[in-house]
């Protein structure tokens, strides 16, 4: 038995749609630290903490083959403020989507709320001030979310 099994054809669809929501956001957060450059300092400096061998020039043939794919994608040619505002869209969107019962579709985790675990702790427990992580930080819907999907993980592991 799947996660899933027990999905209404509704609950399919909001899945559908939080994918969708969740590949908008995975740019916003990509965008926000290889080319914000309001953040990426904080980030590639965490990168070189993270992975001592990495190179400046490394580092920062990256960012420019990251700007290229921004540019194409369509998220590299909005300026940071806009960029950031569809990020918190996406985060707003998925904080209302969480049920009183802590998951998306009631008291136990689907896959969905694994996806959305993967996002939300990406920016929760990464330690880059960001409008995003302000954002999760500030809306216990989503921190909540992502404290019990980790506490779930942590017990099987």
């Amino acid at each position: 038995m799947t996660l899933d099994a027990a999905l209404t054809p509704a609950q399919r669809t909001t899945d559908l749609l939080v994918t969708r929501t969740l590949d908008d956001l995975y740019w916003v957060m990509s965008y926000s630290r290889w080319k914000d450059e309001r953040y990426w300092p904080k980030f590639r400096d965490a990168l070189k903490r993270e992975h001592p061998d990495l190179t400046d020039d490394g580092l920062m043939k990256a960012k420019e083959f990251n700007a290229q794919r921004y540019h194409y994608q369509g998220i590299g040619r909005f300026e940071p403020a806009a960029a950031m505002a569809r990020g918190l869209a996406d985060l707003a969107a998925l904080a209302n989507l969480i049920s009183r019962q802590g998951y998306v579709h009631g008291s136990t985790p689907t896959s969905i709320d694994a996806g959305i675990y993967g996002f939300v702790a990406n920016i929760y427990f990464y330690d880059i001030d960001t409008p995003l992580k302000q954002f999760v930080v500030a809306h216990d819907a989503l921190a909540q979310h992502c404290r019990a999907i980790y506490a779930d993980v942590a017990d099987v592991a």
